[in-house]
C-alpha cells in the first residue's frame, strides 16, 4: 500500500492573506522580566528611584523649567531679529545697486 500525504501548504497563503497578515501589537508597558539585561534592569531602578521627588521639589524643578524655557524663547527670537535686520540690510544693498545700473 502506498504511502499516504502528511502535508500540504495548498491554500494556506491564500486563507491567511485575505484578512491580511498583521503586525503584532506591542505592549505600552516595558516588561521587566527574565529575558531582559539584568544590568539594565538594575540601572533602571536607580534612575527611577531617583526622580521620585516631594511636591515641593516638583513644583521648584518645574518653576526653573519654565524659566529656562523663556530664556530659551528670548535667545530664539534675538537671533530672528538679528537675522531680519541681515537680511533687510542685505535687501538694501541689492536695491541700491539695482539703481546704480
Amino acid at each position: 500500500m502506498a504511502k499516504s500525504k502528511n502535508h500540504t501548504g495548498h491554500n494556506q497563503i491564500y486563507k491567511n492573506h485575505r484578512n491580511g497578515i498583521k503586525k503584532t501589537r506591542r505592549s505600552k508597558k516595558l516588561k521587566v522580566d527574565g529575558s531582559m539585561n539584568c544590568k539594565f534592569v538594575r540601572n533602571m531602578k536607580a534612575v527611577n528611584k531617583g526622580m521620585e521627588c516631594s511636591a515641593a521639589e516638583k513644583a521648584e524643578k518645574k518653576q526653573l523649567q519654565r524659566e529656562a524655557q523663556k530664556e530659551l524663547e528670548e535667545k530664539r527670537l534675538a537671533a530672528e531679529e538679528e537675522r531680519r535686520s541681515f537680511l533687510l540690510a542685505e535687501r538694501e544693498k541689492g536695491a541700491g545697486k539695482m539703481a546704480k545700473k
